[in-house]
């Protein structure tokens, strides 16, 4: 007889599950308690528990609830469903209607996380706002890094497969995650506000941090990850508002002007306005004599890029005529007529107030 030399199963040490509570096995879900069907023992009885936390959004149908462990506690999730109508395709939208409204994101590294502009597709500049926060941001995960960084120096030894500065790395995913959601909701909320029915962001695939210093280092590349997380929420709950999310290439966004599409010089308040300075908040066009806020024109020329995609598509093969539309044959010779084609502008020109300012702004911290 062989000899057994694995050992018996055991049953596991953690709960790890969640528990799903079905049709019937609970009822009046309230904002503030619920009844379940739980087994006391000798026999299945009804229990009102209270619960805390967020209120059910409204026009919503709950799903079956899970009890999920964390800890000492007990969650409640309740999956909800909501029943709207699926918006029409972008194209479509951009194409048909010249009074479409989209609004422009424009994320970036510095004191505005996100810049948002609403325009039409004709061209018109409705009302723009300023998501601050971003150099708080910053210094919070900078401090973080530095912490990591000499626990680090402490030891000189990192243990492969295991995570070091485990509460310094919760801190700091906890508070990416939460600007994330918070931004997001506010872009989505502008946009609702507005209107507008096409949300767009710059396709930002290929970020890489510069070199220097291991915290700087790796403050840009959260900083990047955290664009995309951004992205990544916006477009559901965008979707739940009736909002479509497009990305355009992000080639020089920051360097074009939003009315002539010539280069721009960007600068710094009290310096020349002469150049390229990357990150500076002014832009100047040597041009048209377009001054304003740099990331401001970049979101414009996001706007801008989307309406080019389709009305560059719209500009090639014509369609062929329905079958009711098509002429009849006449017999004999065809005589050959020129077409007389006028070609205007691929994209309307945006309707700024004067020089200096177009639209509203507004400023969100």
């Amino acid at each position: 007889m062989a000899k057994v030399t694995t050992s018996p199963p055991v049953p596991p040490r953690s709960w790890k599950k969640s528990a799903t509570l079905y049709a019937g096995q609970w009822k009046q879900r309230t904002g503030s308690s619920i009844v379940l069907k739980v087994w006391t023992g000798a026999c299945w009885s009804w229990v009102k528990v209270r619960i805390t936390g967020r209120e059910l959004p409204a026009d919503t149908e709950i799903g079956s609830p899970s009890l999920i462990r964390h800890g000492k506690q007990w969650w409640l999730h309740s999956p909800v469903e909501k029943q709207f109508a699926s918006p029409s395709k972008i194209e479509k939208q951009v194409k048909t209607c010249a009074q479409t409204k989209m609004c422009a994101v424009d994320l970036n590294l510095n004191e505005q996380v996100a810049v948002c502009t609403v325009q039409t597709v004709e061209g018109t500049i409705l009302a723009t706002t300023f998501i601050g926060g971003g150099r708080e941001i910053s210094g919070f995960r900078k401090k973080q890094l530095g912490r990591i960084a000499r626990n680090r120096r402490k030891t000189g030894i990192i243990v492969e497969g295991e995570q070091d500065n485990v509460h310094l790395w919760g801190k700091i995913n906890h508070v990416d995650e939460q600007i994330a959601h918070r931004v997001s909701a506010r872009i989505v909320q502008f946009a609702r506000e507005h209107e507008a029915s096409i949300l767009v962001f710059e396709h930002l695939g290929n970020l890489k941090p510069s070199r220097g210093k291991y915290s700087h280092r790796g403050n840009s590349k959260r900083a990047f990850w955290m664009k995309g997380r951004i992205f990544k929420y916006a477009k559901y709950k965008a979707y739940h508002e009736g909002i479509l999310t497009s990305r355009v290439n992000p080639r020089n966004t920051s360097r074009e002007c939003a009315r002539c599409h010539s280069l721009v010089a960007r600068y710094a308040q009290g310096t020349s306005a002469e150049g390229y300075t990357l990150g500076a908040p002014l832009v100047l066009c040597s041009q048209c004599g377009m001054r304003g806020n740099a990331d401001r024109n970049a979101s414009l020329v996001i706007g801008q890029r989307l309406i080019m995609r389709y009305q560059k598509s719209s500009q090639g093969k014509p369609q062929a005529p329905l079958l009711g539309e098509r002429g009849e044959k006449s017999p004999g010779v065809a005589a050959c007529q020129d077409a007389k084609s006028e070609e205007g502008p691929s994209l309307p020109q945006a309707r700024h107030a004067d020089s200096n300012e177009h639209g509203t702004a507004q400023c969100a911290v």
